[in-house]
């Protein structure tokens, strides 16, 4: 015994250490592609103004890039929080993650979570102050998550309303990210603005509701799970409903910043897809079709969001503005 324990592994290093944090509950480039996701499509639905009236080319600028790292670090952020908000209750019932069995320590996130929340506040005021404001509209509102809105106890009682005022996040950064553009143009597209919080809400709260659809043997005592709540067909149903409004509101977005009968076909098909894998899902419930409900609900994800930005390229062209360094397609 005690040989094998001379021939155990060392143990890993802070930055090893680090990395297997981010592997299991911050992966970097799924969050990256979320974030270039919701930034470009925020950044073009900012510019549908020029698009209709002006006639210019969809602006990859300084700001806009801006916007993709600011979105990832609050995604970063937002994690920090939640470790520890919810590291009591995932002491008792899910010992194997990473802060509980001690591969990093609260003490440490806080020191990240830190240091993202001061590049954000860099990266927030390089367009000017007023863009800054809008997005301490989004840190402020993640600072309420982390305090539960001060009713946790009500939240608890309320698993729904919860899950709707945790999603509604993401509206608030898409408002801030067409703001830090809108604030310079003078123009804000209020139509397309509310549509694009409401596609933040229903896009965001899908991915809540998916992967927490779990099967029956997979279910934790003392975690709430959609699938647990309501069971897996009403669950597959609230899943489905949350794809459809978030398809229609890209549709839409997607028709106002050049989009046509292409595009519409493929928000069509990938909603369509989502919504039958999620049937088969909830029809006969095996742990394969478990793990593709996040791949629904991610995939629909990125998409839509991502089609927003690329169908305003190809309808208008891009011109590019990042330091000083000006081209165009």
């Amino acid at each position: 015994m005690a040989e094998s324990a001379t021939l155990s592994a060392p143990p890993r290093s802070g930055v090893a250490a680090f990395r297997e944090y981010l592997a299991e509950r911050f992966p970097v480039p799924v969050t990256l592609m979320l974030a270039v996701a919701t930034a470009s499509a925020s950044y073009a639905v900012a510019q549908r103004p020029g698009f209709a009236h002006g006639g210019w080319p969809l602006l990859v600028d300084g700001a806009g890039l801006g916007g993709i790292l600011l979105v990832f670090l609050l995604l970063f952020h937002l994690r920090v929080f939640d470790e520890h908000k919810d590291f009591a209750q995932d002491a008792a019932t899910r010992p194997d993650r990473p802060v509980q069995r001690g591969l990093v320590t609260l003490g440490q996130l806080k020191v990240f979570g830190a240091i993202a929340l001061a590049l954000e506040a860099v990266i927030a005021l390089a367009p000017g102050v007023s863009a800054g404001w809008w997005w301490a509209l989004a840190v402020g509102y993640s600072v309420l998550m982390l305090f539960e809105f001060f009713v946790p106890r009500w939240l608890e009682r309320h698993f729904g309303i919860y899950a709707v005022s945790h999603s509604a996040i993401m509206s608030v950064v898409c408002v801030a990210l067409v703001m830090r553009f809108a604030g310079r143009s003078g123009v804000v597209p209020t139509a397309d603005v509310a549509v694009l919080a409401v596609l933040a809400l229903a896009s965001t709260f899908s991915i809540d509701v998916l992967r927490k659809m779990w099967t029956p043997e997979h279910e934790i005592d003392g975690v709430e799970s959609w699938s647990k709540l309501i069971g897996l067909p009403r669950t597959g149903v609230l899943g489905g409903a949350l794809l459809v409004i978030a398809g229609g509101a890209a549709g839409w977005l997607g028709l106002r910043v050049g989009g046509g009968a292409i595009w519409l076909a493929v928000v069509t098909a990938v909603t369509a897809w989502g919504l039958v894998t999620i049937v088969g899902f909830a029809k006969a419930p095996t742990e394969k079709g478990e793990k593709m409900m996040q791949v629904v609900a991610g995939v629909h994800y990125l998409v839509v969001w991502t089609g927003i930005a690329v169908v305003a390229a190809a309808a208008h062209g891009v011109r590019f503005d990042v330091l000083g360094l000006e081209g165009s397609l």
